[in-house]
């Protein structure tokens, strides 16, 4: 009689915590997009995400969360992008602040 073939147990891949992270960050960033501070989150949300994707790919039978690593570097993409806009549209409306001030007193 042979022997039952006995299963050993694979524990299941854990989220990776930058993963999780990245994904709140991102959150974050996007929903603060109008305000500066939460706005500035979004590069570190790309950094963990791109960081964690990398990791995840490396030792896939460790980790898991690719979708949650993705996902926050698209977020923290889309707020850095939105950050950036901001910037500029600030400093035009320094600059033209300024150029109507020059124009309205003639110094």
């Amino acid at each position: 009689m042979t022997e039952p073939f006995e299963a050993t147990s694979v524990p299941p891949a854990r989220d990776h915590p930058r993963a999780t992270w990245a994904l709140v960050l991102g959150l974050i960033s996007l929903g603060g997009a109008l305000f500066v501070l939460p706005a500035a989150l979004g590069p570190v949300a790309c950094y963990l995400g791109a960081s964690a994707r990398r990791t995840i790919e490396r030792e896939p039978g460790r980790w898991s969360g690719h979708g949650q690593a993705t996902a926050g570097l698209v977020l923290g993409a889309i707020a850095s992008a939105l950050l950036a806009l901001l910037v500029v549209a600030s400093v035009l409306v320094a600059v033209l602040f300024a150029v109507t001030l020059e124009l309205e007193t003639g110094y």
